[in-house]
């Protein structure tokens, strides 16, 4: 269990805070740490959100002595009557700075969309972290675009952790066990990012048994099994894969090739083995694979094929050296790929463009963490990723084949990024804490090396005035960061061709510093929390391809990139229940993201299409009892950035003509860079859950209503024009053809109802 609070006490029954000794709370593989204890009897306390307490009686025989003490946690599903909690004054349970923590079996009571339920769009749900368009499921955080995010699973880089080109992230998250957000001010142990740390841990398989899930949903299905091989060893897999391209085949077997859609289909793979050598040395394997297959049918006119996926390995040991010691030492293979190839053409297609970009890391990381008084936890580690960026590109009749062989060593490109870093979780008085840090980062490309240096404080305010009924605390981060790997999108065609691409000694690394200002309070007795934040961060060389940019084989040309800066800032507010049958929170933010480039907009500032002034999230759950549940999400965001003409004029052949003939058609004027905004984004979502039992195993069946109240939300506006035919007049003595222009919406998603089922054994 991760972020469990572990704490002794003199007594069984906590009447103030005095009678606690010492606590701390449990890592990403559930150890805990208490040092420096004296002789005496204690009780040791765990308690965990949605698991009932655990106590026990220990006896410390000496002052050196170590005592080993395994905690089995059993889950409740809500506080009733019969549990009474007193005083829930936790040491060390005050949450990190602009942090997000969510487990699974939350993340699936939300609503979702073809009932797939996805934890990028429960995450969007959360202030400073908004979604780029109504299809998208990446995420922004506080105004840095994806990229900027470093996706984490069990320790290995994502770099693209999405499906259906945005429209759901690749975790399945029947595998994931904790889904932890560093909104910004991430300690020193993370790095190579700008904006956001997303660390998703998998689950280990159970050890008690043999089991599993499996569902059925109108989008995809998935199936999960766990158990154990043996006492000392567990595992884990599941899989996931979409059926679009079986209905497609079935509902358009009569037409002709030429008019059968494109087939389309994404799958993904998880497993997990963890084997325990002895109490103190653990062993974890973990994988993932998934892609994305895009392509026309055999025998088509014109064709195509996009396919894109994520591989990734880690092989991670965990030793316990001493009580106060705990180290962890991980090897790591990370694969991106995406190809595109179109092309014309009868029978055999005529391939006429072609791209293919691919990343590969080999990472060897080691970090050690320490214990050596209550007051201090220092964590240090060392890290080396060696890259590799293979991209081409072609508008010339040639296979992708091809198009690697010909380029060679030309397409490949090398760099190794290490890191070392140090940080120290510094409890200074028993009200004030910090977490002090510096990481040293190198980037082999243009021998940079860049010092980082990140502190966070926490002043828990009721600790300092003795407060019994609430807790208030106060919190603060700094953080400078690095990131050496760009992602430009190009902009010469309409689809998804994203390009990885390193920093060299023209191109420089993108640099942010971040300062966060914030106060969170937990009042009746922690059931509720409400926290406010707020945040300035700027950004330094970032880069994108300018409007003219022109692509041949390697992609990209450094020629083709301009330079700009950026900026974000706004304010955050969250309230939280978190107990009882009826939980969820209200998010608000007030956020301003602008960027700057000399050779963009003439060199003014301009908002990005993911900058929102409002954004405001309710997320409720209810239980109403052990056989019904619901979710409902509702979301309101100010219309996104758009660039929209405001004006058409004409320029005739002839001079002397003033009035438009017949296939004339005006010229449009435009905005400045995203100078329009469309209009609000609303829309609520529901999700109603049955539980049961057939055939002697626990069912549930999930009815999710998707913009219930049909609200039409502009994706994108257009200017489309209505021909018209004048008569003759004194003036103009002609038939005139006019092209009347009117603006058109194109909304994504009315009101879609959706079905799902699901099982355990």
């Amino acid at each position: 269990m991760i972020g469990v609070t572990v704490f002794l006490a003199r007594d069984s029954v906590i009447t103030s805070s005095a009678s606690i000794v010492s606590g701390t709370r449990t890592n990403k593989f559930g150890f805990y740490s208490l040092p420096a204890l004296s002789q005496g009897s204690y009780y040791l306390v765990v308690k965990g959100i949605g698991y009932r307490p655990f106590v026990k009686s220990v006896t410390i025989s000496a002052a050196d002595a170590a005592i080993r003490v395994n905690v089995p946690l059993v889950a409740i599903s809500v506080r009733t009557q019969e549990i009474v909690l007193q005083v829930e004054r936790d040491p060390s349970a005050t949450r990190s700075i602009s942090t997000v923590e969510l487990k699974s079996e939350f993340i699936s009571k939300m609503p979702t969309l073809g009932s797939e339920t996805d934890i990028f769009r429960v995450l969007q749900l959360m202030p400073g972290i908004k979604a780029g368009s109504e299809i998208s499921s990446g995420l922004y955080v506080r105004g840095g675009s994806p990229d900027q995010n470093l996706t984490l699973l069990d320790g290995v880089i994502v770099y693209n952790p999405s499906h259906l080109g945005g429209f759901l992230s690749v975790f399945n998250n029947d595998a994931i066990r904790d889904t932890r957000v560093i909104k910004g001010g991430f300690p020193a142990e993370y790095g190579g990012r700008l904006s956001s740390v997303i660390d998703l841990t998998m689950k280990e398989g159970s050890k008690e048994r043999i089991g599993g899930s499996a569902n059925l949903s109108l989008l995809a299905s998935r199936l999960l099994l766990e158990g154990p091989i043996n006492e000392n060893c567990s595992f884990m897999i599941a899989g996931r894969r979409t059926y679009f391209d079986a209905i497609l085949n079935l509902a358009t077997a009569n037409l002709p090739v030429s008019e059968r859609p494109p087939q389309y289909y994404f799958y993904d793979l998880n497993a997990k083995i963890n084997y325990k050598i002895s109490d103190n040395d653990h062993i974890f394997a973990s994988g993932y694979f998934g892609g994305d297959v895009l392509q026309q049918p055999p025998g088509s006119l014109t064709s195509f094929g996009i396919d894109w996926g994520n591989a990734a390995g880690n092989l991670r040991w965990m030793h316990i050296v001493s009580p106060n010691l705990f180290t962890n030492f991980t090897a790591a293979y990370s694969d991106y790929r995406f190809g595109i190839e179109l092309g014309v053409g009868s029978g055999v297609s005529e391939v006429n463009f072609t791209t293919f970009s691919q990343i590969r890391d080999l990472a060897l990381r080691g970090d050690v963490q320490y214990f050596p008084t209550e007051a201090h936890s220092v964590k240090a580690g060392v890290e080396a990723i060696f890259h590799r960026f293979t991209t081409a590109a072609s508008s010339e009749n040639t296979s992708l084949q091809s198009l690697l062989s010909r380029l060679g060593t030309d397409a490949i490109i090398d760099a190794l990024e290490a890191s070392l870093y140090v940080q120290d979780d510094w409890k200074i008085t028993p009200a004030l804490t910090a977490n002090i840090g510096l990481r040293l980062p190198y980037f082999q490309r243009g021998n940079r090396f860049l010092p980082e240096p990140r502190v966070s404080a926490s002043y828990n305010l009721s600790e300092a005035l003795q407060i019994q009924d609430a807790e208030i605390s106060f919190k603060g981060a700094f953080a400078v960061a690095n990131q050496f790997l760009h992602l430009v999108v190009r902009n010469d065609i309409a689809l998804p061709s994203d390009t990885w691409f390193p920093s060299t000694e023209r191109v420089k690394p993108a640099n942010a510093i971040q300062y966060v200002l914030g106060a969170e309070a937990k009042i009746l007795g922690g059931e509720y929390l409400f926290s406010v934040e707020g945040y300035y961060k700027t950004m330094r060389n970032l880069y994108e391809f300018r409007d003219n940019a022109s692509f041949f084989y390697v992609v990209p040309a450094e020629s083709q990139l301009v330079e700009g800066v950026g900026d974000a800032y706004g304010v955050e507010f969250f309230l939280n229940k978190r107990l009882g049958a009826f939980t969820g929170w209200v998010g608000y933010t007030l956020a301003w993201t602008t960027r700057t480039f000399a050779d963009l907009n003439d060199g003014k500032p301009f908002f990005p299409r993911f900058d929102r002034r409002h954004d405001i999230s309710v997320v409720l759950n209810y239980k109403f009892s052990d056989a019904w549940e619901l979710g409902a999400t509702w979301t309101f965001a100010t219309g996104q950035a758009f660039t929209m003409p405001t004006a058409q004029y004409l320029i005739p052949d002839d001079p002397q003509r003033l009035y438009a003939i017949s296939g004339e058609r005006p010229r449009k004027l435009f905005t400045e860079r995203n100078g329009f905004r469309l209009p609000d984004f609303h829309k609520l979502d529901v999700n109603f859950t049955h539980y049961f039992s057939w055939f002697g195993l626990p069912f549930n069946a999930s009815f999710s209503v998707y913009n219930l109240y049909n609200r039409r939300n502009a994706f994108q506006w257009t200017v489309a024009y209505v021909q018209n035919s004048l008569p003759p007049t004194a003036n103009q003595p002609f038939f005139r053809q006019v092209f009347v222009p009117f603006v058109q919406q194109l909304s994504l998603f009315p009101i879609i109802p959706t079905v799902s089922i699901g099982f355990k054994f």
